[in-house]
């Protein structure tokens, strides 16, 4: 409760701050602009152009894959950007199915031979088909099902976004799974620690990086935005951030609004695609990264003993024999808190309920023990580390993975959430420009954007269905 009063009386002081501020304001929530960072866009968007607007094009096929590079396709007399990604693809696809060098130039022949055919004919259903295979077959190279495959390559990341959903959907309203699909991120405080979580989820993110995943995943977003549009010649106006009161929880690069009505769809189209492009390569840099610090490692740190003759601190490496990498239903209670520094209770009543006695091996030895001691122990997952520094007290590798993973989590999933074909999304807005290609009446775009909005909310809707439960359930108990 202490800590609840001193993160509201902050809120409450910040907020009253704000207010006599120039900032614009919308009840607690704030736009402050700022004109600082628009000589950086500009600069970055002077360097390379081309290569620009050429990331743009690749976004937008992995955006839509087959349905992409048919949009693309349009605009092949002033761009060769989809030959240069259809030859990347292709490449790609050699690699992972040319099992023998007669094997290796026939391919390599097909696809010179296709890549010049396509950029000559300029045929949207022919690029579609091309690129279509391609992914799919790169997805098929990956042990990926076939269905998902051929999804993914002709819808692009909407199939596995919205995959993901409707089967979480399914497993809702069949009554297999109470966990939300969706949770919103806000303000948390879980054991005397400030931070954020997602309800439902049973994740918690200490408030330090929290703040530099997210200043990170705004700053990447909007600027890659901002710089698309200055490649293109587009004014604009601002820079900010928005807040919830004191506290920011998005950004945003403001153009000039006659400019973008009036330029070409691709134009738009590529201002779009980088946002969440950007912060998908920025989570593959990160996980990267965090694969290169983090060693694997099975090992569990008690964190709250039960038990007189084993110490906190004591490292767990096997139950009964039983590697914990191995055992799924035990490894899940701690992923979902991987680096929170919440304790975890192991829930293995199941696999241990007809024994009465476990062997629980330990780096301090091998200890005998009942189930019920067991299923008592307060550990967190311990991860090892490439290298081990401290300063001033802080070990630095520890506070670096924790960061790298958080960087991922926050841009991986926030960004394949903007892709969501649902207006205010960055999804919605480009499917409108997909559609531009059929050559649609704008009553008739009106009407599919209102579908894909009332099938993307109900879909939402129901994936939020066990949070909004627990919600009333919460709200009952303090009416009663």
């Amino acid at each position: 409760m202490l800590y609840l009063a001193i993160f509201l009386a902050i809120f409450v002081v910040g907020t009253l701050l704000l207010a006599k501020t120039k900032a614009e304001r919308h009840f607690i929530l704030f736009m402050i602009r700022t004109k600082h960072f628009l000589k950086f866009i500009d600069s970055a968007a002077k360097i390379m152009p081309k290569f620009w607007k050429f990331v743009a094009d690749f976004a937008i096929v992995l955006s839509f894959s087959g349905l992409g590079a048919a949009y693309l396709s349009k605009y092949r007399k002033n761009s060769k950007n989809l030959d240069i990604i259809i030859l990347i693809l292709g490449i790609l696809v050699i690699l992972m199915w040319a099992k023998g060098l007669l094997l290796l130039v026939v391919m390599s022949v097909a696809l010179l031979v296709g890549v010049l055919s396509l950029s000559k004919l300029r045929n949207p259903l022919f690029d579609f088909t091309v690129v279509t295979a391609l992914i799919s077959s790169i997805l098929l190279g990956v042990n990926l099902s076939w269905y998902l495959a051929i999804s993914e390559g002709i819808f692009g990341l909407l199939a596995l976004i919205f995959g993901t959903l409707i089967s979480n959907a399914f497993a809702i309203t069949s009554g297999q799974s109470t966990m939300p699909g969706v949770s919103p991120l806000i303000p948390w405080i879980e054991g005397g620690h400030l931070g954020f979580s997602f309800p439902g989820l049973g994740i918690f993110i200490p408030l330090g990086y929290g703040l530099i995943s997210l200043i990170l995943l705004l700053v990447v977003h909007e600027f890659s935005h901002g710089i698309l549009a200055r490649v293109h010649n587009l004014n604009l106006k601002s820079t900010g951030i928005l807040t919830l009161g004191p506290i920011p929880f998005g950004a945003f690069i403001e153009p000039d609004e006659k400019e973008s009505s009036k330029c070409e769809s691709i134009t738009r189209m590529r201002v779009l695609s980088m946002g969440s492009f950007a912060n998908l390569m920025l989570s593959l840099a990160a996980i990267t990264l965090f694969m290169f610090l983090i060693l694997p490692s099975d090992g569990l740190v008690i964190t709250d003993s039960n038990i007189t003759f084993i110490e906190n601190g004591t490292i767990v490496t096997a139950i009964d024999d039983i590697n914990l990498s191995q055992v799924d239903h035990l490894r899940s209670t701690f992923n979902a808190k991987l680096f929170s520094n919440k304790i975890s209770r192991i829930n293995g009543s199941l696999l241990f309920e007809n024994m009465s006695e476990i062997n629980i091996t330990t780096n301090k030895g091998v200890f005998n023990i009942r189930p019920d001691e067991l299923l008592g122990l307060g550990v967190r997952y311990e991860p090892e580390y490439r290298f081990n520094y401290e300063f001033l007290g802080f070990n630095v590798a520890a506070i670096s993975v924790t960061a790298l993973f958080w960087i991922f989590f926050f841009n991986f999933n926030i960004g394949l959430t903007n892709l969501l074909p649902i207006v205010p999304f960055d999804g919605g807005k480009m499917v409108i420009e997909l559609m531009s290609m059929f050559k649609l009446s704008e009553q008739v775009v009106k009407k599919i954007v209102y579908i894909f909005l009332f099938i993307g909310l109900l879909i939402l809707l129901i994936n939020a269905y066990p949070l909004l439960n627990m919600l009333f359930d919460w709200l009952f108990l303090i009416i009663t």
